[in-house]
């Protein structure tokens, strides 16, 4: 790992009246016009800056970036004078800079280098998908404590993330306690007498919120001066496949059981799945959403070989179907189960073609169960339940269609039981009467078979 050059050799500490000397002094050279970062030319001058080109390629050793980012999309957030984002552009990357201001220091050097990065002013609320696109790296250097809400903004490097993140804050020294993720709040100028410091938190803290934030692989590289920095992935790793895969029946929302999920929530994905393994724990089970990991946070036996594992819904899936998965650690991957993304205003939006059976399912059963918890208003008329069979390999709630007598109902939740077999549940408003000739379809296909309703 690269030495830390003499100049970064800083104490830096929140309430720390030397420190704070010092970022005022820092802060006006910067207003003076003196830039924050070096930049190296290509004619070998450089333009003085307070960090060195040695110290800020120090910076980014740490993090083992490749030297070779050919074909690689890379975000620089909080870009600043643009060292790190002109470096990652010399390395072969289409590089997008962000910042909450347009700094002249910047545009200066990005003319001087003939640069091709394109800058962008936008806060970091402001960042998404929609108006970027998604990046394969992400660089977060020196931005997170300077955000009100640094879980929200982590959550935004998720949403915007394919593959990695080099994420770099303070960090307030370690303590012995049991349970070491905490954080320091600053509500004026406790850290370093600038207003726009709002958090300090403990190395834990800083890669707690990073799994939080929804990114399945954490790495602490180094901590120096009261400075952290990690490696996120979104994805976990390859897994050996030294056992036989589980079986995912069904995921859904933990709020009222359906396959449905509104993006201004937060909501828990709840996966049930069998495995023939006995001893499982949150961190041996590794829950995929379109092929992104999500970290694991509960997890518990059913029943012998049925499980239930918890994560949180992560951020940033577009409005339509995505496919879950569960593996454990020496497993191969599971089966796919679909849920379903609201659009922003809750309404549900346009299914993307998928090839689905005409041919009509086959109703084994078809029977009503009273509520349960009569304090929900979904599920109050209890709930409809039929078990069919279907060639289908992979099927979505919202393609199945169930007529109950003369209602006409859509499916809330759906769950593959083995393949080829089948559950629906549909969250009544009234009850149904028993007796009533049921029958149910996919898609548009042909209708099943009928079955007397089971009360």
């Amino acid at each position: 790992m690269a030495k830390l050059p003499e100049e970064g050799r800083l104490r830096i500490a929140a309430a720390d009246g030397g420190y704070e000397k010092r970022v005022q002094q820092l802060t006006e050279s910067v207003q003076s016009r003196l830039r924050y970062h070096a930049i190296d030319l290509p004619d070998g001058s450089i333009l003085p800056g307070l960090q060195s080109v040695e110290h800020l390629r120090w910076r980014l050793d740490l993090f083992g970036l490749p030297k070779d980012l050919r074909g690689k999309r890379v975000l620089d957030i909080g870009a600043w004078d643009g060292w790190f984002s002109f470096e990652c552009e010399r390395r072969g990357a289409t590089v997008v800079a962000a910042d909450c201001v347009e700094l002249d220091t910047f545009l200066e050097a990005r003319e001087l280098i003939g640069s091709k990065v394109e800058y962008v002013t936008l806060d970091v609320p402001e960042l998404s998908e929609a108006r970027l696109g998604k990046f394969d790296i992400v660089l977060f250097l020196g931005v997170l404590y300077h955000l009100r809400h640094p879980l929200l903004g982590l959550e935004k490097v998720v949403e915007l993330t394919t593959d990695m993140a080099l994420i770099e804050s303070f960090v307030i020294d370690r303590e012995k306690r049991a349970v070491p993720s905490v954080m320091e709040f600053y509500e004026r100028g406790e850290l370093g007498g600038q207003v726009d410091n709002w958090c300090g938190p403990s190395p834990e803290c800083l890669m707690a919120m990073c799994r939080s934030a929804g990114f399945a692989q954490t790495e602490l590289r180094d901590i120096t001066n009261g400075r952290a920095s990690v490696v996120c992935r979104r994805k976990w790793p390859e897994p050996k496949n030294t056992s036989s895969p589980p079986y995912l029946n069904s995921a859904t929302n933990h709020r009222d059981f359906t396959a449905q999920f509104h993006p201004a929530k937060e909501e828990y994905v709840c996966c049930y799945f069998k495995s023939t393994e006995t001893a499982l724990e949150p961190d041996s089970v590794f829950i995929e959403v379109d092929g992104y990991g999500v970290p694991t946070l509960a997890v518990t036996s059913q029943a012998p070989g049925a499980w239930q594992a918890n994560c949180l819904r992560p951020p940033g899936l577009d409005a339509g179907q995505h496919r879950v998965s569960v593996r454990t650690r020496d497993s191969a991957r599971s089966n796919t189960v679909e849920i379903f993304m609201l659009g922003e205003d809750g309404g549900m939006p346009a299914r993307v073609a998928a090839e689905t059976p005409r041919e009509a399912p086959e109703l084994c059963s078809a029977e009503w169960q009273a509520a349960g918890d009569r304090r929900l208003r979904i599920n109050r008329g209890g709930t409809l339940i039929c078990y069919f069979r279907s060639s289908a390999t992979q099927l979505g709630a919202d393609q199945m269609w169930v007529e109950c007598g003369d209602a006409m109902l859509r499916a809330h939740s759906i769950s593959s039981l083995e393949p080829g077999v089948w559950q629906i549940n549909v969250m009544l408003d009234q009850p149904v009467s028993p007796g009533c000739a049921t029958r149910l379809r996919i898609g548009e296909g042909e209708w099943s078979n009928a079955r007397d309703l089971r009360g």
